[in-house]
Parts: C-alpha cells; sequence; structure tokens
C-alpha cells in the first residue's frame, strides 16, 4: 500500500503542470476558435457540439472518426444547451461557445 502511494506521488511530481498545457492551448482572437461536434454525434445528430481551437480541429475530428466508425446518430435536433450555439468565441484565452 505504501509503494502504491509513493508511486503516485511520483507519478504526480512528475506530471506536466496544467497551466503549461493551458497555455498551449490559448487562444487570442474569436476567428481562432470553431465548433465542433462533441463526440459521434452532433446537434442534428441528437448530440451537442464544443468549441475548440481551428488549429486542433484535423486531429480532433480525425480521432473522432476513428473512435465513432459504425456509430449511427439519431436524426433528431438535439435539445442540448450547446447546440444554441452559432459561433466559437475566444474567452479568457479559451475557445468557448459563442451564447
Amino acid at each position: 500500500m505504501r509503494i502504491a502511494w509513493k508511486a503516485a506521488i511520483v507519478v504526480a511530481a512528475l506530471a506536466p503542470a496544467p497551466r503549461a498545457a493551458a497555455a498551449a492551448a490559448a487562444c487570442q482572437a474569436d476567428s481562432d476558435c470553431v465548433l465542433v461536434s462533441d463526440d459521434c454525434c452532433g446537434c442534428t445528430g441528437g448530440g451537442k457540439q464544443r468549441a475548440l481551437r481551428k488549429k486542433d480541429r484535423a486531429g480532433y475530428e480525425r480521432a473522432r472518426q476513428a473512435r465513432c466508425a459504425g456509430t449511427l446518430c439519431a436524426a433528431v435536433m438535439s435539445q442540448d444547451p450547446s447546440c444554441a450555439a452559432t459561433s466559437a468565441v475566444c474567452k479568457e484565452d479559451k475557445c468557448t461557445l459563442g451564447l
């Protein structure tokens, strides 16, 4: 049990600081951000959407398509609040939904 705790402490100490990761994902203007489907199904498939940095979109979409291969989405408009957003905006250096 003590070994597990020591290992967890060492791993936590070696993990990169969250602030460094956040700085790498920061936006500077609304044009840096885009809306994307959040998970497999978008708003027209009963899902939801999220804001993402435009630079990260291609990688996100590749991973999402691979993860969601074979997933069928309902042909129904979602009632999720994220689907009310018509744009993505940069707020406090982070891409968010423009509600």
